[in-house]
């Protein structure tokens, strides 16, 4: 074994020394959280991590999903840690229940608790970066998986790193991890449920992959090359992409993106469905029909999976999580808070003029209330005349999607204030003002 300024290499024991050697860099400088499993790939990862000298320690979970055999792995992760004195983070988990509420499969109820685990792990600061196993055969089952489901270039980048999560084992294969084992002698312990090829995974890895590797033997190292060109292309279209703008009720890309060429026009839809929290990948059937928006109608709608909807508006397209409007209604108070469409609103007395957003409380009348919009609703905005609210909302090309979600300060039929966009003439600021008011909107109070 050689050790130089955190890069490791150990030569494989075949019977004879091995000529390849198994690399890893890691930043000596961060504490590594090391997912181990108890399987040969996460063992063989926290043996190498620890050669390098770096501060480690290990994660594991039990999925509780195959009952006492989950316990006895967890046990035997445990055990190990104990002795070569590796600090230990663990947590229980009911993965079938999960995914019974969720709707999902156990498979991918399981990764979400799991990296719900790592995740807390990371924002607490126990751990500054989670280490994964995954190798250079997972690595070709999930190029070949996502190909299979249709993903786009981001999908098609296969495993890769991330903010929080490193994978130093993807450029080696699962013969080299098992050789690599025997000959350090590092003892783990197998998984039956990878071998149950009800799994869509397992079905690529035990029937699928060992088919075409008979007419392509290369096809692990195929794959991985191909998942770095795509890995390239990703990288490249993310310089090129319009940019997009988040809001307490949507996120916003300029209308401009339909002209521009498909690839990065998609991009951008995606990149922008993606800041309003979706980490999935859109189907190529709903990227297809976004860009047919740009012959379409002004506020024509299309239903995206995830409870999302786009809205063409007037200059941009807007994506929101579906809305469904509700009355509210409360009295108007400087102590009171108002929360509704994603956004939070509060009044205090402030000096400064806020443009749009202060105005002469002793002009408001008593029974002021603060509410949503009504059929029949008017309101003059500052310097200018009275009509009716819906007309000034389509003057001003306020977006639809941001409509549903407004509230308005009123007495009866009267707008004196619409929330987060204009003053209302009546209580405007002027010489004789005592209490001026600001209307405060905080932004991303819950999902729109």
């Amino acid at each position: 074994m050689h050790r130089k300024n955190g890069l490791v290499k150990i030569y494989i024991w075949k019977g004879i020394w091995y000529n390849k050697a198994m690399e890893i860099r890691v930043d000596k400088s961060l504490h590594i959280g090391v997912a181990v499993s108890g399987g040969a790939d996460s063992m063989v990862l926290l043996d190498l991590l620890l050669a390098t000298g770096a501060k480690i320690s290990a994660i594991n979970v039990d999925h509780s999903i195959r009952g006492e055999t989950s316990a006895r792995d967890s046990a035997f992760v445990r055990a190990y840690c104990e002795s070569r004195k590796v600090p230990f983070f663990y947590k229980k988990v009911d993965s079938l229940a999960y995914a019974g509420e969720k709707g999902m499969s156990t498979e991918l109820a399981a990764r979400e608790l799991r990296y719900a685990f790592f995740d807390t792990l990371l924002t607490e600061n126990k751990v500054d970066v989670v280490a994964l196993a995954h190798h250079l055969d997972d690595q070709a089952e999930t190029v070949l998986m996502r190909f299979l489901r249709g993903a786009g270039i981001r999908g098609l980048r296969g495993i890769a790193d991330r903010t929080g999560y490193i994978h130093p084992l993807l450029a080696y294969s699962k013969e080299e991890i098992l050789s690599y084992a025997q000959a350090r002698g590092i003892p783990y312990v197998q998984d039956e449920s990878n071998c149950d090829t009800s799994y869509r995974r397992n079905f690529l890895r035990h029937e699928v992959l060992p088919l075409l590797k008979t007419r392509y033997p290369d096809l692990n190292k195929v794959m991985g090359r191909t998942a770095a060109i795509f890995e390239e292309w990703e990288d490249y279209l993310l310089t090129q992409i319009t940019p997009c703008q988040k809001t307490c009720w949507g996120v916003r890309l300029p209308l401009s993106v339909l002209n521009r060429h498909p690839a990065v026009a998609k991009k951008s839809i995606a990149e922008a469905i993606r800041t309003l929290g979706i980490q999935k990948d859109v189907e190529y059937t709903h990227l297809e029909s976004i860009l047919g928006l740009k012959d379409g109608t002004p506020h024509t709608r299309i239903h995206l999976p995830f409870g999302v909807e786009v809205v063409k508006e007037y200059t941009e397209l807007v994506f929101a999580y579906r809305f469904i409007k509700t009355s509210y209604e409360k009295p108007y108070s400087r102590e009171a808070v108002y929360e509704y469409g994603g956004a939070q609103y509060t009044f205090r007395k402030g000096e400064k003029i806020m443009k749009g957003a202060t105005f002469d409380e002793d002009k408001l009348p008593a029974g002021a209330v603060v509410r949503t919009r009504r059929e029949g609703d008017v309101f003059r905005r500052y310097k200018g005349r009275e009509k009716s609210l819906s007309d000034y909302l389509t003057d001003e090309k306020i977006p639809f999607t941001q409509r549903e979600r407004l509230l308005v300060l009123a007495k009866d039929k009267t707008v004196f204030a619409v929330l987060g966009v204009e003053i209302g003439d009546a209580v405007k600021i002027d010489q004789n003002t005592k209490n001026r008011i600001q209307i405060i909107t905080y932004e991303g109070v819950a999902h729109a």
